[in-house]
């Protein structure tokens, strides 16, 4: 399942001086680099609120998929880079969307000749420009997501088998996005997981782990820091973002996909969620 969730989009090794320089940046897709010389900076923007990261040479960094940054640099940066698309990023068997992730770890030379061999094995995947908006938009991700299904699975999975190791160095350092010590919890979470095409109602999770409504909501939050009916439309509008980038059904249809029968609702809940419609969404990865 974590095979199938899991593509790679494009790797290769790149070469700046003083011209890595790109603006708001989010991608439905993770980003993995190994630096090899000079230094560059990235700056993350959340709920308004900026923080900038130096890239320097040696260490690998993570930056996952919907998260917004800036990319800047002033004289020679080289990198490797890896771009993982995961399918699977809304439900239980998501390694990326599950886990929160170290921005920068050591790297180590293990780590450089693997990319190495990932390069050599995929010498045709690599970008043929650094900008993200040439490569960043939704008709080139349905590309690349069908040319990577079609490649043979033996292929597929000598690749993955690289990507796995570099991914563990990054998830030995991880620690869970969703943790609930209490068990009743734990069982609301794989039934949300399960249901994620549904529309889930509250007081049906309460019954489920054998609790009244208010008690459930309260300790959801008490455990996770949000209410359960937060939790579900967060990940409901993840998975909402993922399809809208990267699939050419309608908006009807993705919200019926995600147990949402009323497209109005839906369309009220992703622009409280995202800041503008699905439609909108949508346009801003064709441009």
């Amino acid at each position: 399942m974590i095979i199938n969730n899991m593509l790679m989009l494009n790797v290769g090794f790149a070469s700046h001086d003083g011209n890595w320089n790109f603006k708001q940046i989010n991608s439905p897709f993770t980003r993995i680099y190994y630096v090899t010389e000079g230094n560059a900076t990235v700056t993350f923007t959340k709920d308004g609120k900026t923080t900038s990261h130096s890239l320097t040479s040696g260490n690998m960094y993570m930056i996952p998929a919907f998260t917004e940054h800036s990319d800047s640099c002033t004289g020679v940066f080289k990198h490797y880079y890896v771009h993982l698309y995961e399918e699977g990023i809304h439900c239980g068997e998501s390694i990326i969307g599950n886990l929160d992730f170290p921005f920068e770890i050591p790297g180590l030379n293990i780590d450089r000749m693997l990319f190495e061999c990932l390069c050599e094995h995929n010498s045709s995947m690599a970008l043929k420009f650094a900008d993200p908006r040439i490569y960043d938009n939704k008709h080139s991700l349905i590309e690349c997501v069908r040319l990577n299904r079609s490649r043979p699975l033996f292929d597929r999975l000598e690749s993955m088998g690289i990507i796995f190791q570099l991914l563990g160095r990054f998830v030995k350092f991880a620690s869970p996005k969703y943790k609930s010590k209490d068990s009743r919890i734990q069982t609301a979470l794989k039934l949300i997981d399960k249901k994620d095409s549904e529309l889930i109602r509250v007081d049906e999770l309460a019954r489920e782990t054998c609790m009244s409504t208010d008690h459930f909501i309260r300790l959801f939050k008490q455990e996770l820091g949000c209410t359960p009916a937060r939790f579900i439309i967060d990940r409901k509008m993840m998975r909402a973002r993922l399809m809208l980038a990267s699939e050419s059904i309608s908006i009807k249809e993705i919200a019926y996909t995600l147990g949402y029968e009323d497209v109005s609702y839906f369309t009220r809940l992703f622009r409280k969620q995202v800041g503008i419609t699905p439609n909108k969404y949508r346009n801003s990865f064709n441009s």
